[in-house]
């Protein structure tokens, strides 16, 4: 990010880079996301997702940090739009019918992960979710 002190990104990237994995400006004509590099791309691939169903959801905060010039920082969302976001990111990366499928084909965890760009614990929560495991077991497929 041009002009950010040099001192604040190697906090933000470097000494704390698990505190904060993305944060949307809202700005007058548009949004930006700014995504946390220093997390892995599965990670950071999820982090744009939650972000942008934040957006698509139009979940409004419910506590907001505004710049002296008028752009939204930082925003805290209640537990239900916190959901309501992971879910709907992680439907929009790992689409249920998609994840049945490459099981039936013999993905692991781990080719699932790298196939849709997301960490293996999103794969893992998707296949709790949507409840697939149990739908192939039924039919007598190998989880």
């Amino acid at each position: 990010m041009p002009g950010l002190d040099p001192k604040v990104l190697n906090h933000l990237t470097k000494v704390d880079a698990e505190s904060w994995s993305a944060v949307t400006l809202r700005l007058p004509t548009a949004n930006l996301i700014v995504i946390n590099d220093a997390h892995v791309i599965g990670r950071q691939n999820n982090s744009l997702a939650h972000e942008l169903a934040h957006i698509i959801l139009k979940h409004e905060p419910s506590q907001v940090f505004v710049t002296a010039d008028g752009v939204m920082m930082m925003a805290d969302y209640n537990k239900t739009n916190e959901d309501e976001a992971d879910c709907l990111a992680g439907t929009l990366l790992v689409p249920r019918e998609a994840l049945l499928n490459l099981l039936d084909r013999g993905y692991s965890d781990e080719q699932l992960a790298e196939f849709f760009g997301v960490t293996t614990d999103l794969v893992r929560m998707r296949k709790n979710l949507t409840g697939v495991n149990i739908q192939r077991a039924r039919r007598g497929a190998r989880a």
